[in-house]
């Protein structure tokens, strides 16, 4: 699904205009289709409703809706917050409220008499700012905000919460706090961003009468991965194919200490449909993963004979996952150098690859394969040389320019994972839940990703794939096992029935 910047939106709503629609009747679709969300969910007649209305063509929305919701049989109060309507479409129609039941106020000329309003209310709905907000609330809607906060009805954002930021999700200070976010025609930025994304509540899109051609040939660089999306990324196996056409998948994983690494990647590689695993690692902690990953091939790192069996390893294989448990002393050092000037095949580098390369990110420039790197914010930092709360602070804008500046492909893990391309084009993650937040849940992502790779998957539909379909296991986990006491072994549990879902249509 597209997501679009502010000035994307204004410029669907321009090509809409071009082709025959008015934005007077885009603003009446609005509110009206608001209304209609609200009428499938909730009864509405005889409730008390409370609509804020900024002074733009959110506000123009906000009246809008409160007619309709009047017509329903709710009894409304348009709260006029900061002043009259300035453009003429919201003009338009706040003009039309003149012969509705609709009672006006003014927040803007009486601020006392609009809280006792918002106390009584069974809805409120917030149509003060819209997308085109940029920097704070003003201090004299303060008293506005924290009656709302106060309210026990039901808060309902109009196109994004006022406050919020639309093309970066920031929040600086005062922020209306929904139950539910109704967007206009598309999902927007800032709907899936934090910490916007954590006052929107439930997001839901609505048409406004927009061309849904119109909307496919908007420009976008940001897409919500869907689930037809990546269900077309697995056609059907072909019944003569044999193992070598699902690719063979080198892991470089594990170290003594850190064998749990080495048998996580390696199982979601697995059960990820790679055709061959070969796990290249210590022999120290060979009987553990041996033990447990019964499939795979090893090949054991002898210390005098390293160079030779991992270029040997490397050679034969279509995708190479490296990083995860290595550690980060010489012998790790060494051989993700080796990795990086003879790798002719697709490489994924995760965990302790990253915080080596973090140490000279200039490495990246002699790499003549495709590169998938996952870091999670800690790891972000030490690649950007910056603290994990700046990362967090600019996820998207650090994982966009990271990607391009360095030619590959970036997995931001976190709530809300990206995945930016080089090109500039991001895909945004929404499957998953607070229970993956564990160590291990990294190590079962790299191999996943590594494991479609290795079957020819493009790099970026590689990671897109993978991701979803990460959050997709860790989803089912949690309804078995609950958040707390789900592990990232149950997720790789889990994936013969992700995978059975995805098949099943």
């Amino acid at each position: 699904m597209k997501v679009l910047t502010c000035a994307q939106s204004r410029e669907l709503e321009q090509s809409a205009v071009r082709h025959g629609m008015e934005y007077l009747e885009l603003m009446e679709n609005a509110g009206a289709s608001a209304v209609r969300f609200l009428r499938k969910k909730f009864s509405l007649p005889d409730k008390r409703v409370v609509v804020l209305c900024g002074k733009g063509n959110n506000g123009g929305d906000g009246f809008v809706a409160a007619r309709y919701l009047s017509e329903l049989g709710a009894k409304v109060i348009a709260v006029v917050a900061e002043g009259l309507p300035v453009t003429e479409i919201a003009q338009t129609m706040y003009s039309r409220l003149n012969k509705t039941a609709v009672k006006v106020v003014s927040y803007f000329q009486d601020p006392e008499i609009v809280q006792p309003m918002l106390a009584s209310a069974d809805f409120i709905l917030d149509a003060i700012y819209g997308t085109g907000f940029h920097g704070s609330v003003p201090e004299n809607l303060f008293p506005l905000f924290g009656a709302v906060e106060k309210s026990k009805a039901i808060v309902v954002a109009l196109d994004i919460p006022s406050g919020a930021v639309c093309d970066t999700g920031a929040v600086e200070g005062k922020c209306m706090e929904a139950d539910y976010t109704i967007s206009f025609s598309t999902l927007k930025v800032g709907h899936l961003m934090q910490p916007a994304l954590s006052y929107c509540g439930q997001v839901v899109v609505v048409p406004i009468g927009v061309d849904s051609n119109l909307i496919r040939r908007q420009e976008s660089s940001l897409e919500v991965t869907e689930m037809d999306e990546v269900r077309a990324m697995f056609p059907p196996r072909d019944p003569e194919s044999n193992k070598g056409d699902y690719g063979r998948l080198l892991c470089v994983c594990g170290s003594e200490g850190m064998a749990g690494a080495a048998v996580l990647s390696g199982s979601a590689a697995l059960r990820c449909g790679a055709g061959i695993v070969e796990e290249a690692l210590p022999r120290s902690i060979y009987p553990i993963a041996a033990s447990r990953l019964t499939e795979a091939v090893f090949t054991l790192m002898e210390t005098e004979r390293y160079r030779e069996q991992l270029l040997s390893a490397l050679n034969r294989s279509s995708a190479c996952l490296i990083g995860c448990g290595i550690g980060k002393g010489e012998a790790a050092s060494s051989c993700l150098n080796l990795v990086l000037k003879n790798a002719r095949v697709p490489l994924i580098i995760d965990a302790d690859g990253i915080n080596l390369l973090a140490e000279n990110i200039h490495k990246l420039e002699a790499v003549k394969a495709p590169v998938i790197l996952t870091p999670h914010p800690g790891e972000m930092a030490r690649l950007l040389k910056t603290t994990a709360e700046d990362v967090q602070a600019h996820r998207l804008e650090y994982a966009q320019r990271f990607a391009r500046e360095h030619n590959v492909v970036l997995v931001l893990k976190g709530a809300g994972t990206i995945i930016a391309e080089p090109s500039g084009m991001t895909h945004l993650n929404m499957t998953g839940n607070a229970g993956m937040a564990r160590g291990g849940s990294g190590d079962v992502l790299a191999g996943m990703i590594a494991s479609l790779a290795a079957q020819r998957m493009e790099p970026a539909k590689a990671a897109v794939g993978a991701v979803y379909l990460h959050g997709m296991a860790g989803n089912l986990c949690a309804q078995e096992y609950s958040k707390t006491a789900m592990l990232p072994t149950d997720m790789v549990s889990m994936l013969p029935r992700v995978f059975l879902e995805l098949e099943s249509k």
